[in-house]
């Protein structure tokens, strides 16, 4: 596979961590060359359609390449998604959420559908993946297709003068939903699973097959709890409840089959890499956890109404589970090397930022659930977070660059 596509999934990781560099210090010193709210969409449409997604295909393309024969049609559909996200980056930084940005993010979306097909075709035609494997990769690309929905629906809410009601958010909410809860996580779950599936590692399928089933129906009910804020009727906490105990116990099931290959992964892979892999299935708990306090009506009021419990929720899910375990598999699939220093370093300063950005956003939370003072220097301390996210993501893509072959497996 063309070097050139992983260069890239660390350029859009960068720009997402520069741009939350930026984001940081104009709450210092404002500058409105660039409006906030333009580099916010940007940013995290660029962290979830460049980064994410480009960064899951490769890791896909990485384990397929060698059986792969149509070899053109892939680095087509690469090169097709590294060129509208990087568009859509640009255009949002441009004029924000507007005809530009729509227009190149709609074209992401029907990329997207390619490349589900493409990779559906050929996971249908291989047939050494263990069922389990074969569950959650066929369901997270329906996921996908489905989390499609929600666009379509904020384009028509702001069509037809919708942008500011509760219609917005939650169309808003189920794109997220449905993209980090499902296509992602599942995606990237069924990636490890034929990952140690080639390393000949015997797992518990009748746990992962049970966790999934549990996970899966629960990911639908579970959308509603996403948007408790809003006043559906007496029905809708029902189901966000059911939804959110469904997912803990999937995700239950599926760390204990997990669990128990902890011993013979040790005898394939660094200290790095299952420290990666440690850390990625920690934060999987914890944010599942974490949504069953969302039960309590009292509770999810404090959340929804804390800026910085929900920026961290999302900075746990998506720069926290979900980035940790791209890199994760970049470690194992030999994209990156776990075993050189600068891939240790770099990772080390990304998980120091990564903590640091968690503990101060939770923090602050806390002190205004507790109406107490605002913890000390916060604005700066984010700042110094974000800069060292930038640092590390940088420093891993020196590794990559320095890295002369790329092996698989």
């Amino acid at each position: 596979m063309p070097r050139v596509f992983i260069h890239f999934t660390f350029l859009f990781f960068s720009l997402t961590a520069l741009s939350g560099v930026w984001m940081r210090f104009f709450f210092i010193k404002q500058n409105e060359l660039i409006p906030y709210t333009h580099v916010l969409h940007g940013h995290s449409h660029l962290a979830m359609l460049g980064w994410a997604f480009i960064g899951a295909f490769i890791v896909f393309l990485s384990l397929s390449w060698k059986k792969i024969k149509q070899k053109k049609q892939a680095i087509l559909i690469l090169s097709a998604l590294c060129i509208a996200s990087l568009l859509m980056f640009l255009s949002f930084l441009y004029q924000g959420y507007d005809v530009l940005s729509i227009i190149f993010a709609t074209l992401h979306i029907f990329i997207e559908y390619w490349a589900a097909i493409f990779m559906f075709k050929i996971f249908k035609k291989e047939t050494d993946i263990p069922k389990s494997g074969r569950l959650f990769i066929n369901s997270s690309l329906l996921v996908l297709v489905i989390s499609s929905i929600g666009p379509y629906m904020l384009g028509f809410t702001s069509a037809t003068g919708l942008k500011d009601t509760y219609y917005f958010d939650m169309a808003m909410y189920f794109y997220l939903h449905f993209q980090y809860n499902g296509w992602l996580t599942l995606f990237l779950i069924g990636l490890f699973i034929i990952i140690i599936h080639m390393k000949k590692i015997p797992i518990e399928s009748s746990l992962l097959k049970l966790g999934f089933w549990f996970y899966f129906l629960s990911l639908f009910p579970g959308y509603f709890l996403s948007i408790l804020f809003i006043d559906l009727g007496s029905i809708i906490p029902i189901l966000a409840t059911i939804g959110s105990i469904g997912q803990w116990i999937g995700v239950v099931f599926i760390l204990l089959a997990f669990k128990r290959i902890w011993g013979d992964l040790g005898q394939y892979y660094s200290k790095l890499t299952l420290s990666c892999l440690w850390i990625t299935l920690i934060l999987l708990f914890i944010k599942s956890t974490a949504e069953l306090g969302l039960i309590s009506p009292s509770l999810a009021d404090l959340v929804y109404n804390t800026r910085s419990i929900v920026i961290g929720y999302l900075h746990l899910t998506l720069l926290g589970f979900v980035s940790i375990f791209i890199i994760t598999h970049y470690f194992m699939v030999h994209i990156l090397d776990s075993k050189a220093k600068i891939s240790t370093n770099g990772f080390i300063i990304f998980i120091i930022g990564f903590a640091l950005n968690e503990i101060l956003l939770f923090s602050q939370g806390l002190s205004e659930w507790l109406k107490l003072a605002g913890i000390p220097f916060f604005t700066e301390g984010l700042l110094a977070a974000s800069g060292l996210l930038f640092i590390g993501v940088v420093t891993l893509w020196l590794s990559f660059g320095t890295k002369k072959q790329h092996h698989m497996l």
